[in-house]
């Protein structure tokens, strides 16, 4: 007899839990998965995101369901669980009743693990958004296995005490399709030229990112190096409007971006600036390696995770250190970097693609289901 198993993205609605979700299911087509009778819960925007959806439905069985946090606890759905065998939530923490499934989980919130982020945010914010992590580390921890996508999100649920001894798998995530794609592209409705050295930063300001470092570094590279040095940032307008004079009147933000002008800002740039304070999984450096450019990146764990030894390394709370980084870089390595740059390419090709993960989250689920029947 089959296994039910319910994937579970109906939590899902914006960033890139929409495009990992959409991109897994999208993968189901062409995996072979008679082993298991699949149903998918969708949130709106996963639905919509969806590519090839006619053929899609032969194989699997989609609904669109939307829940939103704490809500789904008391959702009327949570009677269809006991349907299941294991219930795989791709990005959690999973608010639904427990039952008599098997609960797995994506784990991808590192300020549950790490506290180095919080010393970015005002005393009320860092008390609410302690609060709300205590409140999902509860929930997490009701979990009967995990996934995560690199080796250190792992360790560190172990040394947390958050998960069980071998409950946690890694299933490393991927760049888009798109960037092997170049037809694909569109270009930047603000053009980057000019003679100076272009530094850009992709990705919103939520406080670990870090992004208000960039005017100093900006200002010692000219004051310390004498290195006119041009940096660009993908904000939207209300995160532009946030950003203080200084930022403003020194970084110049191209604005929001579809995914597939994402290429076009790479490709426009000298090299990638990725300050983060810390990340369970960010495809930006993968990005930036993949287009051929030199990443500038904080020395923390998740970037040695991402990158190996192909990143520049500066301490993401010190300019000082960034600066003299990228001054070292812009002096003596610019322009003659072209063997690294070509094998910092071919380690993203390698390290995962979408047909892969999607694989790996088979057998994740297969390796659960055989250990309850055990």
């Amino acid at each position: 007899m089959k296994n039910s198993v319910l994937i579970n993205a109906s939590n899902l609605h914006d960033g890139g839990g929409v495009q990992v979700a959409s991109s897994f299911i999208s993968e189901l087509v062409s995996i072979e998965t008679n082993s298991f009778e699949f149903v998918i819960w969708a949130s709106s925007e996963v639905f919509e995101s969806l590519v090839g959806l006619d053929h899609l439905c032969f194989q699997v069985s989609i609904q669109v369901v939307n829940t939103y946090g704490l809500k789904a606890f008391v959702a009327p759905i949570n009677g269809k669980l006991a349907e299941f065998d294991l219930v795989f939530t791709i990005f959690g923490p999973n608010y639904f009743r427990s039952s008599s499934y098997i609960d797995l989980v994506g784990f991808a919130q590192l300020w549950i693990l790490d506290d180095s982020a919080y010393s970015a945010l005002s005393l009320l914010d860092r008390l609410r958004t302690r609060l709300k992590f205590f409140a999902q580390k509860l929930f997490f921890m009701k979990s009967d296995a995990f996934v995560v996508e690199l080796e250190h999100v792992r360790d560190g649920l172990y040394r947390k005490r958050i998960a069980p001894f071998d409950s946690v798998h890694v299933a490393y995530n991927c760049i888009s399709s798109i960037y092997l794609k170049p037809a694909t592209w569109l270009p930047l409705a603000i053009e980057i030229k000019g003679p100076k050295f272009k530094v850009g930063f992709l990705g919103r300001d939520y406080p670990h990112k870090n992004t208000a470092i960039l005017p100093f570094v900006k200002r010692i590279l000219a004051e310390k190096y004498d290195l006119d040095v041009e940096f660009f940032v993908t904000l939207n307008d209300l995160e532009w409007s946030r950003k203080s004079q200084e930022f403003r009147s020194s970084i110049t933000n191209v604005g929001s971006l579809a995914v597939t002008q994402c290429p076009s800002f790479y490709r426009a740039l000298d090299a990638v600036i990725f300050p983060s304070l810390l990340e369970c999984f960010s495809a930006t450096p993968l990005e930036a390696m993949a287009m051929g450019k030199p990443l500038f990146a904080s020395n923390r764990p998740f970037v040695t995770d991402i990158c190996g030894g192909f990143s520049f390394k500066f301490d993401p709370l010190d300019p000082e250190d960034a600066a003299g980084v990228m001054a070292d870089y812009i002096r003596n390595r610019y322009g003659k970097d072209s063997v690294r740059l070509a094998a910092a390419r071919e380690h993203v090709i390698n390290f995962s693609s979408a047909k892969d993960r999607a694989e790996r989250y088979l057998e994740i689920i297969k390796t659960e289901l055989v250990k309850k029947q055990d």
